[in-house]
């Protein structure tokens, strides 16, 4: 199959990644030509391409509406995956309320402008002393705290620029975090693999830059299912996802949803890479 594939990635680190160049290598097997190119980089980079596919376009949020802009066109001119609709959808963590509202259960969440007032209203509301407090707008952990109810205007006026720009979602602290984050991938809507990615004691964020430990995991089928029927609420079904979440009495509880430019680990499962190339070849067929 002839097809010219781009996976979109940054500036700052426009190679293709480990993880990203088995699904590269896949697409490869299947007569695919594949390139990586920033996002932020020349256009020309992207020219003729049956498909662009988003994956480490990292940094984005800094520069938003740039981001934004690219997107469109980058939709008006070939496949884009994920879609368009789904990349406005995950734009604004404001979607969580979304999923609550569709039946996803999520921590209590709260959107709100980044300053104190309206920050400790939600504490009022709700009687928590400490709550996770992140921009409406971001990604990789960045600028996400855990907020102390008797330190709150102190550590409010820390939060960085992006927070202070896009609002912030105040959530419940969710306890099962200690044992880990159980991130559930997807490729079209079916169950591919997972990880548990566990932070370091004392750490409750376990993005890559706080040095979690990561192992594969094998959650229950209905944990997977949960996963699953929380991808049936989004605007359309995406390609690939990265359900994020813990579980508490069989109970799936989703911190996020990623669509955009998720980490999927497929160096954790030898067979996923297979997978997301024939999940791509089929939408492209």
């Amino acid at each position: 199959m002839d097809l010219h594939v781009v996976l979109a990635t940054c500036a700052d680190d426009p190679g293709i990644t480990a993880s990203d160049r088995l699904y590269a290598d896949a697409l490869e097997r299947h007569g695919c030509r594949v390139a990586g190119a920033p996002w932020d980089g020349p256009r020309e980079a992207f020219a003729g391409a049956d498909a662009v596919v988003l994956r480490s376009t990292w940094g984005y949020f800094r520069a938003l509406d740039d981001f934004k802009a690219w997107t469109e066109a980058m939709a008006a001119a070939t496949r884009l995956f994920n879609s368009i609709e789904l990349v406005r959808w995950n734009l604004r963590k404001d979607y969580v309320e979304k999923l609550a509202a569709a039946g996803v259960r999520v921590p209590r969440s709260f959107v709100v402008p980044c300053e104190v007032p309206a920050i400790g209203r939600v504490f009022d509301e709700t009687g928590w002393a400490q709550a996770v407090v992140k921009p409406a707008s971001g990604a990789s952990g960045h600028s996400v705290e855990l907020l102390q109810r008797a330190t709150l205007a102190g550590q409010v006026a820390g939060l960085a620029d992006e927070a202070r720009q896009a609002g912030v979602v105040v959530q419940e602290f969710l306890p099962e975090i200690a044992e880990g984050e159980l991130s559930l991938i997807y490729f079209d809507g079916v169950f591919s693999h997972a990880i548990r990615k566990r932070p370091p004691p004392g750490e409750f964020r376990s993005n890559s830059r706080y040095k979690p430990t990561r192992t594969a995991e094998t959650p229950p089928a209905a944990v997977t299912h949960q996963g699953a029927d929380c991808l049936a609420t989004l605007p359309e079904m995406p390609l690939y996802a990265r359900v994020d979440g813990v579980v508490r009495d069989g109970v799936l509880i989703v911190i996020e949803v990623e669509v955009l430019e998720p980490a999927l680990f497929m160096e954790f499962d030898p067979l996923s890479a297979e997978r997301f190339a024939e999940a791509t070849l089929k939408r492209l067929a």
